[in-house]
């Protein structure tokens, strides 16, 4: 794989520059050196972003386009998660479920819900590179992603046309800092005090000459506490722990610009915790009730979560003259492996049988293992004619994507009772555990399977040219974009019985041909300093196969594909600007999707059909989405400090207008899951010079949410609505000289909700909840 990503770089090695070489950082309130440079105005609609795949200023996109650098996105808090990035993009939802193995990010009713198996509904892109997957993480940008970052730019709406598959709802590209001409660097330690978390981190800039520079970063984690506690395996459920280092080489002169880099990442990340929250009377196993602690949360079973990513990418640019030519070539490998219990410990189940309740099974257990190795190759070349009123662009598009899946789930071999004794062990050290007086032995022969096995092995691959053009008669533009598609996939799954590795059920492979033809489409005009806009564009959703197991007694029976999905969108929309340091967008979209990818449930229970229920993906019907967006950034000078504000809201909904003639589709008229009614943000930045080379700062970044439904409303599953969200986050301290000293509080209000509900039908059953407030320091040099 490393010589196919040598070779199809070759080609284009002397011309290279990453989109990123070209683009200018958004504005932000960095160190600053004088009382006149923080009082500099600052020209916020002027901010230059490649999202789509040239440069343009913010205010000249005819679509929804934010652009965030990392100077904005630190100044809120430390970046820990993905949430962090996306607080302050309008109609942006980040699902964080607590393990990043299953978060997943919602966009203008794209909706996420746990666990799909299904791609992301949003394009998720490095450099330009794709980084997403249908396993287990690839639903989810991982922390290598945002580890010394330049900036992250969000284009919401359909990008099939530019972007391909999973662009469907809007796109994300983060865009890492690369070397620069000059000598510098940064070394910063945060302590997250509630954690006892240390994070070091040093990034060195290095210019070798005048064609070559260098960057070096790493980043190490370790954590000795935690807010979520095993005390049974005196380890934390939110644990994080690991590294990650890059490397890059570039190189330029003249028209050519290259970029070589390789980086990885080792880390231990936090899993999550259910709390049981099941009420008298809802179980037959359970009559009495039972509430289980919200933070130390007993388990027999390991809860954890590992994620190792190796990555190359090389990105070049040669410049004609008549148009400039980009190449992006990434190979990348990595492994996720997640380890589960929805159980109890031993004591614990011991006190629920001698009440006289069944209770759990305190080993049951589900271990995840996905393996991802992608090569991603993108050739385009953009240019202009005309005098500049024609731009022009054109490329094609690679990816290949080999997945292993492997899923483990340990079930009981034993039938449960109030006085039955616990089997465990394995089928050739079978163990028996009496945990009261009363409790009766385990059976000599073990009479059910301790679990189940599967292997899903598949095969990606897609290849597309694309195309895009421009034309300006004055202050009226007209633009179109088109792609065509062509995807490849093939997935097998095999079944065993745990432990034992003999085969059962009968093997199956599934194959996608799929061809798709994306267009966009938009028309603007300029008077003065508004630009009043126009777009229609379409994008689709990769089908794929459902993981898990037929049950014959399911009243839902589980579908093995599900195929692709299509939206098509409309937006009007108007940016305007007064002054420099004042602009405003305001937009409006409608959309619909056909053959909406849906997560239903099987209808299992333990009583029916002998096992919980599986959720699994199929083709639910029509869903169309609509909503409104405004957002406001504006930079002031306040005597002689700078103030910077960015604020947004968005109201969004989505119903199934049509639903699919399958046992377990959604309700007609019934809400999408997950997308909330409202979303919206606040952060308000303020820096003020206190004295030579000093300076004070304070910011405070809101972000809140309100209605919607968790998940797909059927005739067995009812509607669930999500909490409201009101999360704010503290972040003060100075600078001087080089030097900078903050203090941050996350969730300052303590506010901790559930963020997921888990219920059998109409009953309650677990919580997941949010992460309560934590405070910290960030202590940092830059040279």
């Amino acid at each position: 794989m490393m010589r196919l990503l040598a070779c199809s770089s070759a080609a284009v090695l002397a011309f290279a520059a990453p989109d990123l070489a070209m683009a200018q950082e958004a504005p932000a309130a960095p160190a600053a050196t004088s009382s006149s440079e923080e009082a500099e105005p600052t020209d916020v609609g002027a901010v230059v972003v490649t999202a789509r795949r040239r440069e343009e200023a913010v205010r000249d996109v005819p679509s929804t386009i934010t652009a965030l650098s990392a100077e904005q996105l630190e100044a809120k808090s430390p970046i820990e998660g993905v949430g962090d990035l996306l607080q302050t993009v309008p109609g942006m939802r980040f699902n964080g479920v607590a393990s990043e193995n299953l978060a997943e990010i919602s966009v203008r009713g794209s909706g996420t819900q746990r666990a799909t198996s299904a791609d992301s509904g949003v394009g998720l892109f490095v450099n330009g590179a794709y980084v997403g997957s249908s396993t287990l993480g690839g639903r989810n940008f991982k922390r290598i992603d945002y580890f010394d970052l330049a900036r992250i730019e969000v284009l919401e709406g359909p990008q099939g046309a530019l972007y391909g598959r999973n662009s469907e709802f809007g796109t994300v590209n983060i865009v890492l800092a690369q070397p620069q001409f000059r000598n510098g660097g940064r070394v910063s330690a945060t302590y997250t005090a509630d954690l006892e978390q240390i994070r070091l981190e040093g990034v060195v800039n290095q210019q070798l000459g005048d064609k070559v520079a260098v960057r070096f970063g790493v980043q190490m984690t370790d954590q000795e506490a935690g807010l979520y506690y095993n005390p049974k395996q005196d380890v934390y459920y939110d644990h994080t722990s690991g590294y990650i280092a890059r490397g890059q080489i570039r190189y330029n002169d003249g028209p050519i610009d290259v970029t070589f880099l390789y980086d990885r990442q080792d880390m231990d990340l936090p899993t999550f915790a259910n709390q049981w929250v099941i009420p008298a009377g809802a179980l037959p196993a359970l009559p009495l009730g039972y509430t289980g602690p919200r933070y130390d949360i007993p388990s027999e079973v390991e809860n954890s979560l590992h994620q190792d990513v190796e990555r190359v990418m090389i990105i070049a640019n040669y410049d004609f003259g008549w148009g400039e030519v980009t190449s992006t070539s990434m190979w990348s490998e990595s492994h996720s492996a997640q380890r589960f219990s929805g159980g109890v410990d031993l004591v614990t189940q011991g006190q629920i049988q001698a009440s006289g309740q069944a209770g759990f099974y305190p080993f049951s257990a589900t271990a995840t293992d996905a393996h991802d190795q992608t090569f991603y190759q993108d050739i385009h070349i953009a240019g202009d004619a005309a005098d500049g009123a024609l731009q022009w662009l054109a490329g094609i598009e690679y990816l290949a994507q080999e997945d292993f899946y492997v899923r483990d789930v340990a079930t009981n071999p034993c039938a449960l009772t109030a006085t039955s004794g616990i089997c465990a062990g394995t089928p050739t050290l079978p163990l028996c555990f009496r945990l009261n007086p009363t409790s009766l032995n385990c059976p000599a022969v073990f009479p059910l399977p301790f679990g189940s096995r599967r292997v899903v092995p598949s095969e990606y691959q897609s290849a597309a040219i694309y195309g895009s053009l421009k034309y300006d008669i004055g202050s009226f533009s007209l633009g179109g974009e088109l792609r065509y598609s062509r995807d490849d996939k093939t997935a097998s799954q095999s079944d065993f019985r745990l432990y034992t590795g003999v085969p059962f059920g009968t093997p199956t492979t599934y194959t996608f041909e799929e061809e798709n033809l994306s267009y966009a489409a938009h028309a603007s005009y300029r008077f003065g300093s508004n630009l009043v806009y126009a777009k229609t564009g379409t994008g689709y959703r990769a089908g794929g196969v459902n993981n898990g197991t037929t049950v014959p007694a399911a009243p839902n029976p589980l579908t093995p594909t599900y195929g692709n999905e299509g939206t098509v969108s409309y937006e009007v929309g108007l940016k305007s600007e007064f002054g420099r340091n004042i602009f405003l967008r305001l937009s409006a979209y409608k959309s619909e999707t056909s053959d909406a990818i849906t997560l239903v449930s099987d209808g299992c229970t333990v009583l029916l059909c002998g096992q919980a229920g599986t959720a699994f993906n199929i083709n639910g019907g029509t869903m169309e989405t609509q909503g409104i967006e405004a957002q406001l950034d504006a930079v002031f000078q306040v005597g002689s400090g700078r103030f910077a504000i960015a604020l947004n809201a968005a109201n969004q909904e989505g119903t199934y207008t049509e639903v699919a003639a399958v046992a377990g589709a959604p309700i007609l008229d019934s809400t999408v899951a997950q997308i909330p009614d409202w979303t919206f943000s606040a952060n308000l930045n303020y820096r003020q010079p206190i004295g030579t080379d000093l300076f004070g700062f304070f910011n405070i970044a809101y972000n809140g949410q309100r209605g919607g439904g968790q998940d797909t409303v059927t005739a067995t599953a009812p509607f669930i609505p999500l909490e409201d969200i009101d999360n704010v986050d503290l972040r003060f301290g100075g600078t001087w000289n080089k030097t900078e000293l903050a203090f941050f509080v996350r969730n300052a209000t303590d506010e901790v909700i559930p963020v997921l509900k888990l219920q059998q039908g109409a009953i309650p059953l677990a919580n997941r909840y949010s992460r309560p407030r934590t405070f910290g320091a960030t202590l940092t040099y830059r040279w």
